[in-house]
C-alpha cells in the first residue's frame, strides 16, 4: 500500500485546492489534507478528491495546538507530512518529535524566515531543520536566505517549491491602450491600497479593484475615490480574465504576495514597492524591474506614480514587460507545485 501523505496548513483557501487535487492523484489518491475551513473571502471549495481533516485549532495564550483526539487522528492517518513552517503551532513540534520516534517522514514548508534575525530565529531554524527531513521554501529567494542563517552541512535540506497558484496562463497580452489599472488582493491593512488610488487619481486614470475587505473600509475608500470601480471578491477566472484585458498593468501600493502571481497569469506586467522584506510573502522576489515589471520606493506616492506613468508612455516597453511577466507565470508552473512535491516526498 502506498504511503500516506498528509499536508496541514492553518485553513484550506480555494487556490490550494486544485495544487491538492492534482498531489492527490500524482500519489494514487492518498493524500490527507489536516486544514480548517476558510472564511468566505478565500472562497468556496468543491468537495475535495482527496481526505480533509478539521484540526479542531485551539488557542493558548500565543501559541496553537490541536485538541489530542485531532491529533492523535491526524497523526495515525499518515506516513509522511508536510506541515507549514509557524513555531507557535505545537502541533508542528509534537509531529517533529514523533516522527523522530517512529520512523515517520516530515518536511516542513513555508517562507524560510526571511525577515527575521538573531540568534534565537538561526537557532530555531537549525533545531527544526536538523531533527526534520527537510524545509520546503516558497521561492529561491527564501531559499538563499534561509541557507545564510543555518549550518552550511543542512543546506542540503533546503528544498523550493515555488509558491504560485494553480491557473491557465492568459493566451497571450492585450497591447498598452489602456487607462487603468488592477489591484486583486485582500483589502487589508497594509495592502497599500490607498496609496495606489491617489497615485490613480494624480495621474487621471481608471482603477479596478477586485478582493474583499472590511465594509466600512471599502465604503470610506469608495466615498473618497468615486471613480475607483469596486468589484468586490471574484472567483471566476474568465471574469478575472476579462477585467485584466482592459488595464494596463497589476499594481500593488503595499506589501504583495501571490497577488503579483496572479497578475502575471493574467498577461500583466506587475508594479510593485522593492523593499523585499517588508512584502507579506516572498512571491514579489519574482519582480525583476525592467523585465517583468516595474519597482517603486515604498510608501512613496512619487514614485510610484512615476513608474505608472513610465508604463504608461512607453507602450513598446509595457507591452514588453508583460509578454516576459506571462512568461515569468508560466515559467513557475512546470513542473507545477503538485509535480515538485511528489517529487520530494517521494525522493
Amino acid at each position: 500500500m502506498m504511503p500516506k501523505l498528509c499536508f496541514v496548513q492553518p485553513i484550506l483557501t480555494s487556490y490550494r485546492d486544485p495544487i491538492f487535487n492534482e498531489l492527490n492523484e500524482l500519489l494514487g489518491n492518498s493524500l490527507v489534507v489536516c486544514a480548517a475551513n476558510p472564511p468566505k473571502e478565500f472562497g468556496e471549495i468543491e468537495p475535495p478528491s482527496y481526505q480533509l481533516q478539521d484540526p479542531q485549532w485551539k488557542k493558548l495564550g500565543l501559541l496553537h495546538y490541536m485538541p489530542f483526539k485531532a491529533y492523535t487522528t491526524m497523526f495515525r492517518s499518515s506516513d509522511r507530512f508536510i506541515h507549514f513552517c509557524d513555531f507557535k503551532y505545537l502541533s508542528l513540534w509534537l509531529l517533529i518529535l514523533n516522527c523522530l520516534v517512529t520512523g515517520k517522514q516530515i518536511w516542513l514548508h513555508g517562507q524560510g524566515g526571511y525577515k527575521r534575525k538573531g540568534l534565537l530565529h538561526r537557532s530555531v531554524y537549525t533545531l527544526s531543520i536538523w531533527l526534520s527531513d527537510g524545509y520546503i521554501c516558497y521561492t529561491e529567494f527564501s531559499a538563499r536566505c534561509l541557507k545564510k542563517v543555518i549550518p552550511k552541512r543542512l543546506h542540503s535540506k533546503i528544498k523550493v517549491v515555488s509558491n504560485t497558484l494553480s491557473l491557465e496562463p492568459s493566451n497571450g497580452i492585450q497591447p498598452a491602450n489602456s487607462n487603468h489599472l488592477l489591484y486583486m488582493g485582500r483589502l487589508r491593512q497594509g495592502c497599500g491600497i490607498e496609496l495606489l488610488l491617489e497615485a490613480a487619481k494624480n495621474l487621471s486614470m481608471g482603477i479596478k479593484v477586485v478582493g474583499a475587505g472590511n465594509t466600512e473600509f471599502i465604503d470610506t475608500l469608495k466615498a473618497q475615490y468615486p471613480d475607483a470601480q469596486f468589484y468586490g471578491p471574484i472567483f471566476d477566472y474568465q471574469k478575472q480574465k476579462d477585467i485584466a484585458n482592459e488595464c494596463l498593468a497589476g499594481v500593488y501600493g503595499g506589501d504583495a504576495g501571490l497577488s503579483v502571481v496572479h497578475y502575471m497569469a493574467l498577461g500583466l506586467p506587475v508594479i510593485v514597492h522593492g523593499d523585499l522584506m517588508k512584502h507579506m510573502g516572498p512571491e514579489p522576489s519574482y519582480v525583476e524591474d525592467g523585465k517583468n515589471g516595474l519597482v517603486f520606493e515604498r510608501e512613496n506616492l512619487h514614485s510610484l506614480q512615476s513608474k505608472i506613468q513610465t508604463m504608461k508612455d512607453n507602450p513598446a516597453m509595457r507591452d514588453a514587460l508583460a509578454e516576459n511577466a506571462l512568461d515569468t507565470f508560466r515559467n513557475l508552473i512546470k513542473p507545477s507545485m503538485a509535480q515538485k512535491f511528489a517529487q520530494i516526498v517521494e525522493a
